[in-house]
């Protein structure tokens, strides 16, 4: 009797082969709850033990945090620690990465800052001021989502602007150049900076890029259907083809354009229907097992899905058999269907088949909410909503982080403008406008105006004591960034010195209790971060405050459930 390899044990022949596979790339069409996550898992331990690929010559792309980690996990499961040096993440810190060790080439410091969304609308905000632009008219958030879409295209503000069709674009592509300026200067990128600026490096330095071809000899790609052109063209420059001198990479790519969620974000699912095309001796597998639901469930997710235009044909089928049948209940209002649910959780808790927590309650938009909560609260039944304010949304946090920022990269004149005058320090508006008019007149950035706010009359004596102050606060404890003191340490004096925690402390509000746990939630958080064990670093890692807000910016959104 043939022994069974460990690694393929378990699986049905589709996913084996999925496992096994070798020598052109792979797309694996991979139906929902039909074990995509063990394939993948699988398939990168069988390349490391059974076809001897190194750890570091591996890149497994995953769409959220919480994804890699658990997919590293899962592979130091079956293969050891050796799986630790190997990357897997996502592409935004994959990217990262990458630009921590290139984006000097561009012109960045490698300490640069990483700008949320919310960083970004500020900024659009200030460029749309400067350029006499009526926020009634012209929303910062309307320019914000466009110059996204141009980045996502893989457009630069010139491409953007040889592009325009008619004068509101024309209006977008002033405000996209002069945000772009505002940023290099700031040495910040916003995300979509973060895939753009490693495609530009990967494709205007072709050393730069046969550095990073020859390191990665398989590249693997989870929720493929979800990429939009970027993250595309970012998979296309890492694989290669034949014809740039070296071999390319083994590509593997999981997805199902059933599941394609992310069209908003400029999200397309023909990078997975036309996989065939771009790689012609490519090979599909189609996993079509589920292991999740019962035949009921999938007859009724097959019947709607098959109605879909744009699919690769596949039929989902169960061995767990038919289940309870599936029960459609048309409300005659949203207070009726709200009604009607609670009945049903009650009645499950009547018959002994549910407690709290036992019932999911899925809905389209946050607002759909507010009525299951008012009929929950009439019932006196216990409910959580999922969701709410994020922890690193919180505003207390976001100064505190908006401080380290400013110590690990003085540029970044976002942070620089929300904590300048947090806690108050009588610095108003309209100085801060002077100076920001000095620094452009100058062009010199936004802190460099600060140090030399003496030299501008029309800044008050007061506020220019005021500045200076600040100013010498933070050189004072930009010493301690230099010094590679740890971050948890950098992140206490900044709290002591900035005034921060003394103005909570001192507040009778009792709300600010919280925000002082909150702040010193954050203090416990960079002390987690610096105490990982040596093997959880990447090869490149250091302990850094840079490193800490690195690790911080990139906490996805999808990752956090408070």
């Amino acid at each position: 009797m043939t022994e069974i390899d460990p690694l393929i044990e378990g699986l049905n022949p589709q996913q084996a082969e999925a496992v096994t596979h070798s020598g052109g790339p792979l797309l694996v069409v991979a139906g929902a709850g039909s074990g995509k996550t063990r394939v993948l898992t699988r398939r990168i331990a069988y390349l490391m033990s059974r076809r001897d690929v190194a750890p570091y010559q591996i890149l497994a792309i995953t769409f959220t945090n919480k994804a890699a980690g658990e997919m590293k996990e899962r592979v130091a499961e079956l293969v050891g620690p050796i799986a630790k040096s190997m990357w897997v993440s996502t592409f935004h810190s994959a990217c990262v990465r990458i630009l921590r060790q290139e984006a000097t080439r561009l012109g960045y410091s490698n300490s640069f800052s990483i700008y949320d969304s919310a960083d970004s609308n500020r900024l659009i905000t200030i460029v749309a001021k400067e350029l006499n632009l009526d926020p009634k008219r012209y929303p910062a958030r309307q320019f914000q989502s466009m110059i996204s879409n141009a980045k996502n295209e893989l457009l630069g503000p010139q491409d953007y602007l040889n592009a325009t069709t008619n004068q509101f674009e024309q209006v977008v592509a002033d405000v996209y150049a002069v945000y772009q300026q505002r940023l290099m200067r700031a040495n910040a990128m916003d995300f979509d900076d973060l895939i753009l600026k490693t495609v530009e490096v990967l494709q205007r330095y072709p050393e730069a890029k046969a550095r990073f071809r020859s390191r990665f000899r398989h590249v693997l790609v989870d929720e493929y259907q979800d990429t939009n052109h970027a993250q595309y063209i970012l998979v296309k420059e890492l694989v290669g083809t034949d014809l740039e001198g070296q071999p390319p990479a083994e590509l593997c790519v999981v997805g199902d354009a059933d599941q394609s969620i992310y069209g908003f974000r400029g999200a397309t699912i023909r990078n997975i229907m036309q996989f065939e095309l771009d790689y012609p001796k490519a090979r599909t597998v189609l996993l079509e097992q589920n292991y999740r639901s019962t035949q009921n469930i999938l007859n009724a997710a097959n019947a709607v899905i098959t109605k879909n235009e744009s699919r690769k044909e596949k039929n989902l089928w169960s061995d767990a058999g038919s289940g309870t049948p599936l029960v459609g209940y048309v409300a005659e209002s949203e207070h009726d269907e709200a009604n009607f649910i609670a009945d049903e959780i009650r009645s499950l808790q009547r018959e002994g088949a549910s407690t709290p927590g036992d019932t999911a309650i899925f809905y389209r938009t946050n607002a759909q909410s507010r009525v299951f909560e008012e009929v929950f609260m009439r019932s006196a039944l216990p409910y959580k909503v999922v969701g709410g304010l994020r922890f690193y949304e919180r505003r207390e946090v976001k100064d505190l982080l908006a401080y380290l920022r400013v110590l690990a990269n003085a540029e970044d004149e976002i942070s620089l403008r929300r904590i300048i005058n947090v806690p108050k320090r009588g610095i108003g508006d309209t100085s801060l406008d002077y100076i920001d008019l000095y620094a452009t007149q100058n062009n010199i950035s936004f802190w460099q105006g600060l140090l030399r706010c003496s030299e501008i009359g029309s800044v008050p004596a007061r506020a220019a004591q005021a500045i200076n102050e600040f100013t010498s606060m933070i050189t004072a404890l930009s010493v301690l960034v230099e010094a590679k003191t740890k971050p948890s340490v950098i992140v206490e004096a900044a709290l002591e010195q900035s005034g921060l925690l003394k103005e909570l402390a001192d507040s009778t509000d009792p709300q600010d209790e919280v925000r002082v746990e909150n702040l010193k939630e954050l203090v416990a958080v960079s002390m987690e971060y610096e105490e990982r064990p040596f093997e959880e670093l990447g090869e490149d890692e250091e302990i850094s405050l840079a490193g800490f807000l690195e690790k911080v910016s990139l906490v996805a959104d999808a990752d956090e459930i408070p």
